[in-house]
C-alpha cells in the first residue's frame, strides 16, 4: 500500500538523505513569511535524485489515485511546485499548466501557462506547505480564470493549524505524501538530531510562530 509505514519510512529517509528537508537546530531561519523555524525545507533538490524522486513521484501518484481527489488537470506552482507537478501530470496521463507568481507581459496576460481552465478541476502540486499563502495565491488566480480548484497536493506539510483553518476558508482540502512526524521520525533513527532537538522541533511544530520568542532565538539566516 502506498500510504503503509514502509513507503513513509523509505519516502522520509530520501527526503532526509538528499537534504530535501535539514534541522538547523540551534541556527534557525527566518522564511519570507516571517515564520522563524529551526527546519529548512527545499524539496526542489529531488529532482538531482532520479532514483529517489522516481520512488516519491510514484508514491504521490498512487496515493493521489488512493484518494480518489477529482480533477481534469495538474498544476504546478511557480517555481517550486512545477517540476514534480509536471512528473505527476505526465505519470497520470493528464494535461499540466503552470501557475505563475506574476502575470505575463504579452500574449493573453494571465498567470496561466497552458490550456484553458475554464471550467476544468484543477489539482494544485506543491513541493511543501507550511502558511500554505502562495498556494492560495495560486488558486484564486486560476479560480478567476474559471478553475474549479477544492484539492491541493504536496511532497510535506508543517500541518500548521492557521493554514490547515485558511484552507478551510477558502474551500480546500490539502493532502501530502507522508505526516511531518514520520520524517522527525526518521530522522532521530538516523541520527541527524537526538531526542531533545525531537522535543524542540515538535514543540515548534504544535506553536511555529511563538516558538522562537518563547526561547529567546533569533533567525540566524533569512530565506531569499
Amino acid at each position: 500500500m502506498p500510504t503503509s509505514f514502509l513507503a513513509q519510512d523509505i519516502m522520509a529517509e530520501h527526503l532526509l538523505s538528499h537534504n530535501a528537508i535539514v534541522f538547523l537546530k540551534d541556527k534557525p531561519m527566518r522564511l519570507r513569511s516571517g515564520l522563524v523555524t529551526p527546519i529548512y525545507v527545499d524539496n526542489r533538490t529531488l529532482p538531482s535524485y532520479p532514483e529517489a524522486w522516481r520512488d516519491i513521484i510514484e508514491t504521490m501518484a498512487s496515493r493521489i489515485v488512493e484518494l480518489k481527489m477529482p480533477f481534469d488537470m495538474i498544476a504546478g506552482v511557480e517555481d517550486a511546485g512545477t517540476a514534480h507537478g509536471g512528473a505527476l501530470a505526465y505519470r497520470l496521463s493528464v494535461p499540466f499548466i503552470t501557475v505563475r507568481k506574476v502575470a505575463k507581459s504579452y500574449g493573453d496576460k494571465t498567470r496561466i501557462d497552458g490550456e484553458n481552465v475554464k471550467g476544468k478541476r484543477v489539482l494544485i502540486i506543491e513541493d511543501h506547505l507550511s502558511t500554505g499563502l502562495s498556494l492560495l495565491d495560486a488558486a484564486k488566480a486560476l479560480r478567476e480564470q474559471g478553475a474549479i480548484v477544492t484539492h491541493c497536493f504536496a511532497i510535506t506539510n508543517f500541518d500548521m493549524p492557521e493554514t490547515a483553518k485558511l484552507f478551510d476558508k477558502n474551500g480546500i482540502q490539502a493532502f501530502q505524501l507522508l505526516p511531518f512526524a514520520a520524517i522527525v521520525e526518521k530522522a532521530v533513527s538516523m541520527e541527524l538530531i537526538s531526542e531533545k532537538e525531537k522535543e524542540d522541533i515538535e514543540s515548534w511544530l504544535d506553536t511555529p510562530w511563538s516558538w522562537a520568542s518563547q526561547r529567546g532565538l533569533l533567525a540566524q539566516s533569512t530565506e531569499n
